[in-house]
C-alpha cells in the first residue's frame, strides 16, 4: 500500500510543479491539478496491474483496484469540474463537442471494460477468470484517452512548462511501456 501512496505522491508533485509553478495557476486551480494527478495515477496502476512484479511491489489485484477507484474518482471530479466550466473544448453551448465525445467514449469504456477484472478479482468462485485478461483490453482502449486529449500539445516543447511533458504524453507513454514489457513477460514464460 505504501508503494500505492508514494507513487500517487510523486505523480501530484509532478502535476503541481508543471502546473502550479510552471504554468502560474492558482490555488483555485487545485481541482483541476489534483484530477489529472489521479488520472494519471489511474493509468499507471492500470497500466502496472498487467505486469508480473515481484514484492515488495503490491500484487496485480491491488494496483487492478486502486485503478478501478481512482478511475471512479477521476470520472465523479471531471463531472463536477465540467458543471463548472472548466472543460470548454469539449462543451460548447451545452453540446458536447466531438473531441469531447472521443474522449467520453474512450473514458467510459475503459471504466466498464474493467468491471469484469474487478469482479473477477473480488469474486474468483462467482465470475470467470478469464475476464481478468480483459484489464489489458481496458489498457488498450484507454491508450485512447490521453492521446486524444493531449496529442494536439506534444510536439510544441517550447510551450511546455518549465519544459516539463505534458501529463497525457507521459501517461501513453508509461502504457506503450508497460506494453512492451508485458509482451516480453509472455514470451519469457
Amino acid at each position: 500500500m505504501k508503494y500505492i501512496v508514494f507513487l500517487f505522491i510523486i505523480l501530484y508533485s509532478y502535476a503541481a510543479i508543471r502546473y502550479h509553478i510552471g504554468k502560474g495557476m492558482g490555488v483555485e486551480y487545485f481541482a483541476l491539478i489534483l484530477n489529472k494527478a489521479i488520472a494519471w495515477a489511474a493509468a499507471t496502476y492500470l497500466g502496472l496491474s498487467i505486469l508480473k512484479l515481484k514484492p515488495p511491489f503490491p500484487s496485480k489485484k491491488t494496483f487492478g483496484i486502486g485503478s478501478f477507484i481512482l478511475g471512479l474518482i477521476h470520472i465523479t471530479f471531471t463531472f463536477l469540474l465540467t458543471c463548472n466550466g472548466f472543460f470548454p473544448n469539449y462543451v460548447n453551448d451545452q453540446c458536447i463537442s466531438e473531441e469531447g465525445l472521443l474522449v467520453l467514449i474512450s473514458g467510459g469504456l475503459t471504466i466498464i471494460v474493467m468491471i469484469f477484472p474487478l469482479l473477477a478479482s473480488l469474486f474468483p468462485t462467482k465470475f470467470p477468470r478469464p475476464w481478468i485478461k480483459l484489464g489489458k483490453f481496458a489498457l488498450c482502449i484507454n491508450i485512447l484517452h490521453p492521446a486524444i486529449i493531449g496529442t494536439k500539445n506534444w510536439s510544441a516543447l517550447g510551450d511546455w512548462p518549465l519544459f516539463l511533458p505534458p501529463i497525457t504524453l507521459l501517461a501513453t507513454l508509461i502504457y506503450a511501456y508497460v506494453l512492451l514489457v508485458h509482451r516480453k513477460q509472455k514470451r519469457v514464460l
